[in-house]
């Protein structure tokens, strides 16, 4: 569009200068009297005054795809008119200037100048007022996320120009000095947030003051065009305004910064001239602009009396910064993205903008009721007044994250990107995680949620999904933490049907009374973290009554992964389930389960009061644990209880089983499934030689295999004096030799 427009006002110059050379040929062909009337008149006089009158009038083409502050080529129309001589022989003229975009702006330049030889030389000086309206330059047509348009603006501008001009060379000055309202900023850089929207782009449209300085010499060489080339420094900035967020809070929003040019100005013939020229520096790289002008009455560039018509030469745009504001676009709804934002540390009645949040968590559950909608939580006031939480999402694939999250979400026009890894510090896990707390339930799961960055303090329940959960919801990146209350739970998934999928990642559940519980349904879970408990009336891990599904605890170090949003930062160096002193009955119970595969990766448990594992009445389930270490129980380090023939209960990888009872066997097993044991080591205090120390009875077939230590009372157990097997299937049991 751009290269047509140029086209287009091209050929129009090219068509009236053809035009009135052509008149001014015919004129000078016939030898009779200019033919009467007043249209012949006025070509007749037109042709004069442009072949031998003085330089008024004059019009070009500034052909640019980007000149220094502008984008695109632009026509212009003006007069350099004398109009007086005052007492001290100075010569005064308007410079007259009007242009026309390709991108269908106007600007113009007034100026008062006045010009005085001096010997042989030429002085002046001029003051003029400069007016751009050219707003349309940053074309946001099939941009996405260009809410805010083109964000261009106008402005007016002092300026002051003065130059020497001799036979030899020329030295010139302008100064720019941008008035009224000089900049327009939206976001910031260095901070994503504008109102309730995220912005891949942050938008800047600023004036910038400056001055330029350059010297010129004319070319031997190019004696018979006039030719001339020119080099010169200028200097540009706006001050006046300063960033108000982000990292360079502050600061002025284009900072003063330095460049260089260098043009060559010719002329062609008797009416054209021709200029090129190249600007280089930090802010705009390189730009530069080619101008072809047709001056009436010949060009005055040839010497020092000629050019006392010659207008001034300075920039004829207002230099300004810019750059386009762009909303980051979900690729999934074609929209910009929404944030609600809270902040428990401002004044109440805000409206969940950037600058403006919500107080509460309240508030903010009641205006998130569009899909995909983003609360992000801010720091607020920290772990000596918690969010009060009661989080129910109002709809479908909305996002909850705190302030610090690597969390990126995705944008049909930038890519992935974070947005929310701010106002925090530290390193994995930090102090600074925005604390929510409740009496009641803090999180509660739906279909497509997100989850991250947050830390749950003393709830009744931190996070919990149910049976209206019927897609996949994620959480990463949350710590829970607890008093190891009788009624405490971390991590709650009650009846969440077959078909859902619950992933959780990066967590830390401390001390929570039950870590994690899943109480029925069917869903695919994933848990990868850290679940710690001291001293806990509790179990670290209760699966029971499930009717399907797969349960993976610490299988993988899996990152969230969504069409909308990822996490792809693995936070945890440490995992694992780490128990210790349980006053449950079995810190870890896998019981009642139907069609349900459980697997339970690196898992240590220490002095349990009473057992360390038990897995009880499981029907067609198949129950894994790999890395498991048991170390002293009370009772039984595992015991494996009335499980049907259809199940299969594995222990695996590097795992041992200790028991500090005297009465009771480190292993336990009565029932049907079939055993895949597999251990490191396996240590007993019962009575050496009396066949207390592994008890295997039932229907059970498969393995039991001790690989490097199998010791009882202190000394090396024997298969036929330690162990009791009475099983059907068989169990084949193998144990290191004493």
């Amino acid at each position: 569009m751009r290269s047509t427009r140029t086209s287009t006002i091209l050929a129009a110059a090219v068509a009236l200068v053809l035009a009135t050379r052509v008149s001014d040929a015919q004129m000078g062909q016939t030898a009779m009297a200019p033919a009467g009337g007043v249209v012949n008149r006025a070509v007749g006089g037109f042709a004069g005054l442009s072949q031998n009158g003085p330089g008024w009038l004059y019009y070009g083409i500034n052909a640019a795809d980007r000149g220094l502050g502008y984008n695109g080529s632009y026509m212009t129309l003006g007069g350099f008119i004398p109009y007086g001589e005052d007492d001290l022989g100075g010569l005064w003229a308007a410079d007259l200037r009007g242009h026309l975009s390709v991108n269908g702006g106007f600007f113009s330049n007034v100026g008062a100048v006045r010009k005085q030889f001096l010997g042989g030389s030429l002085l002046g000086i001029g003051v003029y007022w400069d007016y751009d309206g050219d707003q349309n330059q940053y074309p946001t047509a099939g941009v996405l996320g260009t809410d805010w348009g083109q964000f261009g603006h106008s402005y007016n501008q002092v300026g002051v120009s003065g130059e020497w001009l001799t036979d030899f060379g020329n030295l010139r000055s302008n100064g720019y000095i941008p008035v009224g309202t000089t900049a327009y900023t939206l976001g910031a850089p260095g901070s994503s947030f504008y109102g309730n929207n995220i912005l891949c782009q942050y938008g800047l449209d600023a004036a910038l003051s400056g001055a330029d300085l350059e010297v010129g010499a004319y070319i031997p060489g190019l004696n018979d065009w006039a030719g001339m080339i020119s080099v010169g420094g200028y200097a540009l900035g706006n001050a006046r305004y300063d960033w108000n967020q982000g990292p360079e809070d502050g600061q002025d929003v284009v900072p003063w910064f330095g460049g260089v040019y260098t043009r060559l100005d010719m002329t062609f013939l008797e009416n054209w001239d021709f200029s090129l020229q190249y600007n280089n520096d930090s802010y705009f790289d390189s730009t530069g602009f080619a101008r072809l002008t047709y001056r009436m009455g010949g060009s005055r560039r040839r010497n020092v009396p000629d050019q006392v018509e010659q207008p001034m030469m300075r920039n004829e745009h207002i230099v300004r910064g810019h750059q386009t504001p762009i909303a980051a676009v979900n690729p999934v709804t074609g929209r910009a993205w929404r944030i609600l934002h809270v902040d428990d540390s401002v004044n109440a009645g805000g409206n969940g903008s950037v600058g403006s949040p919500y107080r509460t968590l309240a508030e903010a559950q009641a205006a998130a009721t569009r899909e995909y909608d983003v609360v992000f939580v801010h720091p607020g006031t920290g772990a000596a007044a918690p969010y009060a939480a009661d989080w129910q999402f109002q709809a479908d694939n909305q996002i909850l994250v705190g302030a610090g999250s690597t969390l990126e979400l995705a944008t049909a026009n930038c890519g992935f990107e974070q947005f929310f890894n701010t106002g925090t510090s530290g390193e994995y896990p930090t102090t600074s995680y925005p604390v929510l707390t409740s009496t009641g339930t803090a999180i509660t799961l739906r279909n497509g949620a997100i989850v991250d960055h947050l830390q749950i303090d003393n709830a009744h329940v931190g996070i919990a999904a149910n049976s209206t959960l019927t897609g996949v919801a994620n959480v990463n990146d949350v710590i829970l933490t607890g008093t190891n209350g009788p009624a405490q739970v971390g991590i709650q998934l009650s009846g969440v049907p077959a078909g859902a999928t619950v992933n959780l990642y990066n967590m830390q559940v401390l001390n929570m009374g039950r870590g994690f519980w899943v109480d029925g349904g069917a869903a695919d879970i994933n848990f990868q973290g850290e679940i710690s408990q001291d001293g806990s009336p509790l179990e670290s891990v209760l699966v029971q009554n499930a009717a399907g599904g797969t349960i993976n605890i610490n299988q993988e170090l899996d990152t969230l992964s969504t069409a909308y949003a990822s996490n792809p930062i693995v936070q945890l160096q440490d995992y694992g389930i780490f128990d210790v002193s349980s006053l449950a009955a079995a810190p870890i119970n896998v019981s009642l389960n139907t069609n349900t595969a459980v697997n339970i990766g690196r898992t240590q448990i220490a002095t349990p009061s009473q057992r360390g594992v038990a897995v009880q009445a499981n029907i067609n389930s198949q129950i894994t644990f790999l890395d498991l270490a048991v170390v002293n129980a009370v009772e039984q380090a595992f015991v494996s209880q009335s499980n049907d023939a259809s199940s299969v209960i594995t222990i695996g990888g590097a795992s041992s089983l200790s028991s500090a009872s005297t009465t009771r066997p480190a292993f336990e097993s009565n029932d049907d499934a079939t055993l895949s044991i597999d251990l490191l080591t396996l240590e007993s205090a019962v009575p050496s030689g009396l066949n207390q120390a592994i008890v295997l009875q039932g229907a059970s077939a498969g393995a039991f295999t001790i690989n490097d230590s199998f010791t009882v009372s202190g000394t090396p157990g024997t298969v036929a004096g330690d162990v009791t097997n009475t099983t059907t299937g068989p169990v084949i049991v193998t144990v290191p030799a004493p």
